[in-house]
């Protein structure tokens, strides 16, 4: 990976998974990298929601004999449990949310994505700091990482009208780019996106239909703001959007954070879910499912008609192996949609981009038919 590793202190990580999520240890590592952390020692957690006093004994030698200063738990604790982890390692604890809100940071360059993410930050801390008011209001200390129960009390309640501020901002920003949608469509302009689990090749297929020259690599995350290109096939003029990469058991707050960014793929004539051949068909199923839970919770209703895969990556693959797993994701899809066509190519190698885009267009004059005539 590409991202420039931390030194300090703090950047040094000490990595705690349940023990059902294991086969996801590779994505935990690889989100952790991405972050700029690395990751010196990892801890299994038999009981993740509640560590027993053994397992806080254990981590927090862990942590003191790796000399690490973040300790990143690849879950969704409960404000207690992340409480509880700071209070016995005396070290800084950051969950999955916090991780890949982390590596958003990173990556966003527009105005709207830096809100988006700071909103989001903003939510996911404010139980945090609830619970370590609830606590020092026990009897508690809760200033081992900071000031006392009014400071906090205070910080809370600026946060609170902050987030305020910034919902006022997007909505704002989402009514503008509702107008520029809206504009394309009277100028008779097709709008596609692009989606897809992070890192299945969705920028290197938007750079392939548009000539574009995007960057693109292995880590997750590099397209926070969508990126649009309009381009003219066989006379019909398209609007193509790149988006933020799907993830496994996205996160409430990470929907939240893009939905006006996402809302975008709502609202597009044709929507085209890039898949990876190559990754194991239990991965595949999973991502496919995944991918269009997220889709639904975005609000992309009525997905028959003008959803389509573009199974990619084909060039990695024997003919008969990639014609298997085009059936099997034919099969999978169909589970869930009536009608989605599933097309084999290749982005990097540009494979199957012109039977790719006369699928796009057969199902963009469907659309069309509910929306006006085309120009």
């Amino acid at each position: 990976m590409s991202g420039r590793m931390k030194t300090s202190p703090e950047n040094q990580a000490l990595l705690l998974i349940p023990r059902r999520d294991l086969d996801y240890l590779d994505e935990a590592l690889a989100l952790a990298q991405t972050a700029g952390y690395r990751v010196k020692g990892v801890i299994k957690l038999r009981n993740p929601k509640r560590p027993g006093k053994g397992t806080l004994e254990r981590i927090a030698i862990e942590a003191e004999d790796l000399d690490v200063g973040t300790i990143i738990y690849y879950g969704e604790p409960p404000p207690t449990t992340i409480y509880i982890l700071q209070k016995t390692t005396r070290r800084r604890v950051i969950d999955r949310v916090s991780l890949i809100l982390e590596i958003f940071t990173r990556h966003a360059g527009s105005r709207e994505a830096k809100l988006q993410i700071e909103a989001a930050r903003i939510r996911h801390q404010l139980p945090l700091l609830r619970e370590y008011v609830r606590r020092a209001r026990m009897g508690e200390d809760p200033g081992f990482l900071g000031p006392g129960e009014y400071a906090i009390d205070r910080y809370r309640y600026s946060l609170e009208r902050k987030l305020a501020r910034i919902r006022r901002q997007l909505e704002e920003l989402r009514k503008r780019r509702v107008s520029r949608l809206e504009a394309r469509r009277r100028q008779g302009m097709i709008h596609a996106s692009i989606v897809g689990y992070a890192s299945a090749g969705k920028t290197t297929l938007f750079n392939a239909i548009t000539r574009e020259s995007k960057p693109t690599g292995e880590e997750y995350f590099t397209t926070l703001h969508p990126k649009h290109k309009a381009i003219t096939y066989n006379g019909l003029k398209m609007v193509f959007v790149d988006t933020v990469g799907f993830i496994r058991r996205v996160p409430h707050e990470i929907i939240e954070a893009f939905r006006s960014t996402l809302e975008e793929v709502a609202y597009s004539d044709v929507i085209i879910f890039v898949v990876d051949v190559t990754e194991p068909e239990r991965d595949i199923a999973e991502k496919i499912e995944a991918g269009l839970e997220t889709l639904a919770n975005i609000g992309a209703a009525g997905l028959d008609g003008r959803l389509l895969v573009a199974a990619n990556k084909i060039d990695l693959l024997e003919p008969d192996a990639v014609e298997e797993r085009v059936d099997y994701i034919r099969g999978i899809i169909n589970t869930y949609l009536s009608e989605a066509p599933v097309i084999p190519v290749s982005a990097s190698k540009r494979l199957g981009l012109d039977t790719l885009l006369e699928v796009i267009t057969d199902i963009a004059k469907e659309t069309a038919k509910t929306m006006g005539p085309l120009r």
